[in-house]
């Protein structure tokens, strides 16, 4: 059920939550805003909204307009609106599960990438373990391997040696919604030496149709195994993006194109944020059918930081 607009001297107030996505610690992972019954807002409000608040994106929820989905989100930065955000989708399904607006199980979520499902799963009581958000994110499309020689030229943007680019793993554009150049580095250490040069970065990923850039470095230890990460996007105005869902299920894609999940690995832990003190964990897990990669099911934690009122 819908919650009843506020009024404060004739204006019309929607709640507002502050949370922080892909973490269960306050002040660290991805922050989010999450506007709840945004329905009957103009365009150019939500972008006024997402200005205001430029600090996090904004998830604005709406109630569903057909019956083939439960609910509509909206996705904006500071400027422009965005098909689909990752840690904004977590961030708004763990506020509707907090307030009992949605429970356990698979929700239908309908946004600008189309519907998608997005399950809740609840801890154990008494455990004192979060609720793991997690959607389900379908196959991007993979751009044939970048050339060297342009792979070299990203590499001197982001001040990165030549020497510590992966030997074997080449540079890659994905694309789902939105656009991530994929890059693999030798050793997840050097991530720490990274120093972009955003003008260069801006005018390669026009040159590339990429709207940021994904650094990564493989963390094996025989079927158990992780990446941590870096993104950078300045693009969208965003120099560098704590924690990436929706990167982390393009990396799964390539990371399976590439054969590099063993026979018993359906899953790896993607860490990311730690450069920006706000790290975070993505729990990732590949649906496969068949031999064939079907999906990449993404899933976080939340913490709610704060609530109030926004006036429109």
């Amino acid at each position: 059920m819908r919650a009843k607009l506020l009024r404060w001297d004739g204006e019309t107030t929607l709640r507002i939550f502050q949370v922080d996505a892909f973490t269960e610690a306050r002040f660290t992972g991805n922050p989010a805003t999450v506007v709840l019954d945004a329905d009957g807002q103009s365009d150019a409000t939500l972008l006024a909204v997402a200005r205001e608040f430029s600090q996090a994106e904004i998830a604005f929820v709406c109630a569903a307009s057909g019956a083939d989905h439960d609910v509509r989100l909206r996705f904006f930065n500071a400027r422009k609106e965005s098909p689909f955000i990752g840690h904004a989708t977590i961030a708004a399904h763990a506020v509707l599960l907090a307030l009992g607006r949605r429970g356990a199980g698979i929700s239908r979520q309908h946004s600008g990438t189309g519907i998608i499902e997005v399950a809740a799963h609840l801890g154990q009581p008494g455990t004192g373990i979060s609720p793991l958000i997690e959607f389900r994110q379908t196959v991007p499309e993979l751009d044939p391997p970048l050339p060297f020689k342009t792979t070299l030229r990203v590499a001197e943007a982001l001040r990165l040696p030549a020497t510590q680019l992966h030997e074997i793993m080449p540079a890659r554009v994905a694309r789902k919604g939105s656009t991530r150049l994929l890059v693999p580095i030798a050793d997840a250490r050097q991530l720490d030496n990274l120093a972009p040069n955003f003008d260069t970065l801006l005018s390669l990923g026009s040159e590339l149709g990429a709207d940021g850039f994904f650094v990564f470095a493989l963390n094996r230890s025989a079927d158990e195994w992780s990446t941590e990460a870096r993104m950078f996007c300045p693009a969208i105005g965003i120099p560098e993006d704590p924690v990436s869902g929706n990167a982390h299920a393009m990396l799964a894609a390539y990371l399976w194109d590439l054969g590099q999940f063993g026979k018993n690995s359906t899953t790896f832990t993607g860490n990311q944020g730690r450069q920006m003190k706000r790290p975070g964990q993505v729990s990732v897990k590949i649906e496969v059918d068949q031999g064939r990669l079907l999906a990449a099911h993404i899933g976080g934690t939340a913490v709610i930081v704060s609530e109030g009122t926004l006036a429109l």
